[in-house]
């Protein structure tokens, strides 16, 4: 199988080929390392695609994807292809499928904030459409000459689906020798009235929900597989605060580590499809995150 990245002459390509790269390393994967140039059809001109347009396009994705490839370490393999299409996120998904992809990987807007994942337009349509695991790079992500990834992180947010993320996450995590642990936020409002409550029975509630939530991980996953279900509700890190940020930066997060998160409940199978909570945690997510699709039907 493959690894596609999404390649721009910007710094989310960049950030994509980086985290690309210790995907590559971290599973032995190629990489194929793809330009898409949008034909006049996507932009509403006539269904002809005049060459003399055509042609500076495409001579301008080469020359990007040469930049990649002086860019890109040496010890990853890796093949560059232009390609047309009438649309960026379809002719991604079409590379994935002609290509056999195990990932898409994608950087994030120049319009975020450094070291956050933020969606453009491209990433957006992506993260909700997508049959394929999508990997994305936070803005400004680089990486070291020999990193990999060393932990994966499954969220779990007690919502139907989270067995098939614990067996995606495991099995990300056994291909690529990294340790693994299951992870959850805790998103307290701030207090209505300052002191009205006693800190003590805030904690109590939290300690509360900390419980219910490794007895949930515990049955959900128990239910496919007993020992995997102990592991990950022994190994869970909760992190608390008074939004989604500080709950999520309340949580140790190392160099290597990769945040696995799942779809909406109400995806369809075999299709991304990001809830509200999942888009929260990804905003706020300060590593690497894997958007698992829904699984198939049947």
């Amino acid at each position: 199988m493959t690894i596609v990245v999404a390649y721009t002459a910007q710094d989310s390509g960049t950030s994509a080929l980086e985290l690309a790269s210790v995907m590559s390393r971290s599973t032995g994967e190629p990489l194929v390392v793809a330009v898409v140039v949008a034909t006049p059809q996507a932009a509403g001109v006539p269904d002809f695609v005049d060459g003399d347009y055509l042609g500076p396009l495409t001579d301008w994705g080469h020359s990007v994807l040469d930049q990649a490839r002086a860019s890109l370490p040496k010890d990853i393999e890796a093949t560059y292809e232009v390609r047309q299409a009438t649309s960026i996120p379809g002719g991604l998904l079409q590379l994935c499928v002609e290509t056999g992809a195990s990932a898409l990987v994608l950087g994030s807007s120049s319009k975020g904030s450094l070291g956050r994942i933020s969606l453009g337009s491209v990433t957006d349509r992506l993260v909700h459409a997508a049959p394929l695991p999508v990997l994305l790079a936070p803005r400004g992500f680089r990486s070291g000459p020999t990193a990999r990834i060393r932990r994966v992180s499954i969220g779990f947010g007690g919502s139907t689906g989270g067995a098939h993320l614990a067996t995606v996450g495991v099995g990300l995590a056994e291909t690529v020798g990294a340790d693994v642990r299951a992870v959850s936020f805790a998103v307290r409002p701030p207090k209505r009235f300052f002191g009205s409550v006693d800190e003590s029975a805030d904690d109590l509630v939290v300690e509360q929900w900390v419980t219910r939530t490794k007895a949930a991980l515990q049955a959900e996953v128990g239910a496919v597989d007993a020992d995997l279900g102990n592991r990950l509700a022994t190994s869970l890190v909760v992190g608390e605060g008074l939004s989604w940020g500080k709950a999520i930066w309340n949580v140790p997060w190392n160099e290597g580590d990769l945040l696995v998160v799942g779809p909406s409940s109400s995806a369809p199978a075999a299709r991304l499809f990001l809830g509200s909570r999942a888009s929260k945690i990804l905003r706020s997510a300060p590593v690497p995150v894997y958007l698992v699709p829904a699984p198939r039907a049947g």
